[in-house]
C-alpha cells in the first residue's frame, strides 16, 4: 500500500479523521495500530522484524540509562562529570552488543543468498535505532520509558518505508507531547495538504514518466547507442530526485496533517557547487546521520588531511553498502568520497560553472548507482565510447506528447528549485492567493495527477525507488 495507491486513498483519510476525534494519548495507540497495519499491507511477515528491533532497542536504551549513561542518571547522582566519564565497561558492552545485533540483522537480510527478502523499511528504522542508542549512550538524550511512544517512534507510517531517518530529539519529542500537537490547525492542514499534492505531482507526473525510457535503456542497453545511454542517465538524475523528493514531500505532508514535523530531506541538490555541498542538500537525514554517528566518531577532520580522507572514504563506503549489496553501490559511495576529498569548492571558477561540473559528476555516478552490476557498467561505458550515435530512440517507449510532458516536468522542477534558492516559496505564494485562485490551482494539480499521471496495470503505480534500499 504505497502512498500513490488507491488503498492508501482510503486508508489515510480514515486514519486522519479518527485521529482528529480521539483525545490526546489515545492518538498514540491509534497511530501505532495504523502504522503496523500499514506495514502489514506489504506483508505481515515484515511486522516481526520491526517489533523485534523495537523491543531490543527500547530495552537496551533503558539498560544504558540504568547503568548510568543517560542524562537522568547524571542528574540523579548530582555529579558534574561529562557523559563520557559516566561510561564504563558494562555500558560500552551493552551498547556495542546491541549495535552489532542491529548491523548483523540488517546485513543478514540484505546479503543473504536465500529467498528471504529485506523487510520493508528496515534500512531506515535500523539506522534510526542506532542513532537513538548512540545518543542515550553518549548521555545527550534520555531513554524513552514508555514502550508505546518508542514503538510509534520506530513505526510511524509516513516515514516508515523510505525515511527520513528521524532523531529522538525531533519525532520522539513530538510523540511525547502528543496532547499539544497542532493537529486541528486549519492553516497547517492546508500547507501540509499542498505539500502532499506536490509530492504526488513529482512522483506520478515526472518520476514515473521518466522511469519509462530509463528502464527501457538500462534493461536492454545493448540495443541502444551511446546517445540514448547518456540521455537515459541524465534523465535518471531527475527520476531519482523527483521520486525520492516526492516521497519525502508526501511523507512530510501526511505527517503535517497529523500535527507532526518530519525532518526535511532535500534542499535543491542539483544547485550544489561542490560535492560536499551536494551532500548538504541530498538525503539530509542520512548524510547528517553518517556525519554524526560515523564520520565524527572516526575523528572527522581533526587528525590531519590523510586521516580525514580515510574517514571520508569509510563513511561513504558505508553509505554505498547501505544502499545496496552489489559492488557497484560500494563503488558509487567511494566515488562520492573521492569527490569530497578532491573538492572543487576552492577552484577559481564561476559558481555557475562549478554547478555544471558538480552535476556532471553526480550524474556520472548515478550511472554507477543505477546499473545492475559492474559488468553492466562496463557494457554501458563501451556503448558510449564505441557506439556514440542514435540507434533506437523509439525504443525508449515514449511518444512525442509524452516527451513534451517529461521535459516540461523537469523544467518545472528546475524553475521551482531555482526560485526557492533565491528565496521565493511556491507554497507560500499559492497559499497567499484568494480562495478562488487557490481552488483553481488545486483543481489543476489534482486534474493533472488524475489525467496525466503515469499509472500501471489496475492503477498500481510503480514503487518508490528507495523502498528497495
Amino acid at each position: 500500500m504505497g502512498f500513490t495507491s488507491l488503498a492508501f486513498l482510503v486508508f489515510f483519510p480514515m486514519v486522519w479523521l479518527v485521529y482528529l476525534l480521539l483525545p490526546g494519548r489515545l492518538r498514540v495507540v491509534w497511530l501505532l495500530a495504523a502504522s503496523y497495519g500499514f506495514l502489514c499491507s506489504f506483508g505481515i511477515k515484515y511486522l516481526a522484524a520491526l517489533i523485534g528491533s523495537t523491543l531490543v532497542t527500547w530495552g537496551a536504551g533503558l539498560a544504558l540509562e540504568k547503568l548510568g549513561t543517560g542524562l537522568k542518571a547524571i542528574a540523579e547522582t548530582g555529579t558534574s562529570s561529562s557523559p563520557k566519564q559516566n561510561r564504563n565497561g558494562r555500558t560500552t558492552g551493552v551498547f556495542t552488543a546491541v549495535v552489532i545485533f542491529h548491523v548483523a540483522a540488517l546485513c543478514f537480510f540484505k546479503y543473504n543468498r536465500s529467498n528471504i527478502a529485506l523487510p520493508i523499511g528496515m534500512s531506515f528504522y535500523t539506522f534510526q535505532a542506532i542513532g537513538y542508542l548512540t545518543d542515550v549512550y553518549r548521555g545527550t538524550a534520555q531513554a524513552e520509558h514508555n514502550l508505546l511512544n518508542f514503538a510509534l517512534f520506530q513505526a510511524f507510517f509516513p516515514k516508515l518505508v523510505q525515511g527520513p531517518i528521524e532523531r529522538g530529539g525531533n519525532l520522539l519529542r513530538q510523540i511525547q507531547d502528543m496532547d499539544r500537537l497542532p493537529a486541528r490547525d486549519a492553516e497547517r492542514i492546508r500547507r501540509s495538504a499542498l505539500l502532499l499534492l506536490w509530492g504526488l505531482c513529482e512522483k506520478l507526473l515526472i518520476a514515473d514518466r521518466i522511469a519509462i525510457p530509463v528502464n527501457a535503456v538500462y534493461s536492454q542497453f545493448g540495443a541502444f547507442g551511446g546517445v540514448e545511454i547518456i540521455l537515459a542517465t541524465v534523465l535518471y538524475a531527475f527520476q531519482i530526485y523527483c521520486d525520492f523528493a516526492g516521497y519525502t514531500d508526501m511523507a512530510r505532508g501526511i505527517a503535517g496533517m497529523l500535527g507532526f514535523d518530519l525532518l526535511a530531506n532535500f534542499k535543491r541538490p542539483y544547485l550544489a557547487d561542490s560535492v560536499q555541498d551536494f551532500w548538504r542538500r541530498w538525503h539530509l537525514s542520512l548524510s547528517s546521520w553518517l556525519r554524526d554517528y560515523v564520520y565524527i566518531p572516526l575523528g572527522g577532520s581533526r587528525k590531519g588531511r590523510f586521516r580525514r580522507a580515510v574517514n571520508i572514504l569509510i563513511t561513504f563506503g558505508i553509505s554505498g553498502l547501505w544502499h545496496g549489496t552489489g559492488f557497484h553501490f560500494l563503488l558509487w559511495g567511494l566515488l562520492h568520497g573521492i569527490g569530497q576529498i578532491f573538492d572543487i569548492k576552492k577552484w577559481k571558477l564561476p559558481r555557475a560553472v562549478k554547478r555544471i561540473l558538480v552535476f556532471l559528476f553526480i550524474d556520472a555516478t548515478w550511472m554507477v548507482f543505477r546499473v545492475n552490476s559492474l559488468g553492466d557498467l562496463k557494457g554501458m561505458l563501451l556503448g558510449i565510447f564505441t557506439n556514440f550515435h542514435l540507434q533506437d530512440f523509439a525504443g525508449m517507449q515514449l511518444g512525442r506528447f509524452e516527451w513534451i510532458l517529461l521535459i516540461l516536468g523537469i523544467l518545472l522542477v528546475m524553475l521551482k528549485d531555482t526560485l526557492n534558492e533565491r528565496g521565493f516559496g511556491f507554497r507560500n505564494w499559492i497559499l497567499e492567493r484568494n480562495a478562488v485562485a487557490r481552488c483553481l490551482i488545486y483543481t489543476g494539480l489534482i486534474g493533472a495527477v488524475l489525467v496525466l499521471g503515469v499509472y500501471g496495470a489496475a492503477y498500481d503505480t510503480s514503487g518508490f525507488l528507495y523502498t528497495q534500499f
